[in-house]
């Protein structure tokens, strides 16, 4: 057998070869992490509108409704009430930029992931359904009281189906967004798998 030239030993050149610095340095990932706390926080204080328009408008459905409707409303404010209970319960009261700072890691970083899918996967229980049933019950007051008939539906159905889109894009975006972040979830398991 002929020894090979140290310089095409395959086993040397792939031991040698340059590597490629890591993408994922701590201070990317404080970065990174507190621009997730940031998102998170501005997501939490603009889904405080939803639980506000079901509890208003239920307040005055109750007081304008018939006795049959008035059920529904008060289970709309009870709903937007206990909504902003579970949707802001733990999320609001998570650890600060600084603590992750001090803290800065991969983990931390999954923490701020998994408390925005939390969020993503409880606000269209807690947030979007209180105002789906408000909007339905108003609907339905507004047909039982002769408000919305025959002459008035055609002048008002570009806006009732403009509304039916955009809660549809709502729940889509929702949705999509959770996903992204199971998706990152799992890319984080993989780091943490093949630097563990």
């Amino acid at each position: 057998m002929q020894d090979e030239a140290p310089g095409n030993d395959p086993k040397k050149l792939w031991q040698n070869q340059a590597t490629e610095p890591s993408s994922m340095t701590l201070l990317l990932v404080q970065k990174k992490t507190r621009e997730l706390h940031r998102k998170t926080r501005g997501e939490l204080l603009k889904s405080i509108s939803g639980p506000l328009i079901a509890g208003l408008m239920g307040g005055f459905g109750i007081r304008f409704s018939d006795p049959v409707m008035q059920p529904v409303f008060g289970l709309a404010i009870i709903w937007s009430m206990a909504g902003m209970y579970f949707l802001y319960r733990g999320l609001w009261s998570a650890e600060t930029p600084e603590d992750t700072a001090l803290s800065a890691s991969l983990k931390s970083y999954r923490r701020e992931v998994e408390r925005m899918r939390t969020f993503f996967s409880l606000v269209l229980r807690w947030n979007l359904g209180p105002v789906l049933l408000v909007l339905a019950a108003g609907i339905t007051l507004a047909v039982r009281k002769g408000i919305l008939n025959r002459t008035t539906l055609p002048k008002s159905a570009p806006f009732l189906i403009l509304l039916a889109l955009w809660l549809g894009a709502m729940v889509v975006i929702r949705i999509r967004q959770r996903l992204d972040l199971q998706r990152e979830i799992e890319d984080l398991d993989e780091i943490e798998r093949l630097n563990g």
